[in-house]
């Protein structure tokens, strides 16, 4: 039998960066079921919130699986810190393509995620513009 433990960082489990992603992918869920109105979406309620799943599965395997190891081996001093920090600023640069819309140009994944991110837009957008209205002098 192969002994994975010597393959993995010390003191990683394995369970916690599961629950990392899987928390991580509920909010989104949660978030777009509570948040995203009928008024905010152009197709129908599962699309988007299956896009929402998507979307967060995706963050949550990244932060769960990549960062949060990253973190255990910096912390416990096994690799250079130099080392880390390319490796850190390689995934803040997957973070910030995958936030531009990466993952909508998937040919399989894509159209519900454009759905999660247009209602998603759609409410950003109605937001902001409560917020204006509210900043906004009225002159009579």
């Amino acid at each position: 039998m192969y002994d994975y433990s010597a393959a993995y960082p010390t003191g990683m489990n394995l369970y916690i960066e599961t629950a990392v992603a899987v928390t991580i992918m509920a909010v989104f869920v949660v978030m777009s079921l509570a948040g995203l109105k009928e008024r905010h979406r152009d197709t129908a309620a599962w699309h988007v919130h299956f896009g929402a799943a998507i979307y967060g599965a995706v963050f949550g395997a990244i932060i769960g699986f990549v960062i949060v190891p990253m973190r255990m081996v910096l912390m416990q001093g096994e690799l250079p810190p130099q080392m880390m920090g390319l490796s850190g600023f390689g995934m803040l640069a997957l973070i910030i393509a995958l936030r531009r819309g990466l993952i909508g140009r998937l040919p399989f994944l894509g159209p519900q995620v454009k759905a999660y991110r247009r209602a998603s837009l759609r409410r950003q957008i109605e937001n902001a513009q409560k917020q204006l209205d509210k900043l906004t002098v009225k002159v009579e």
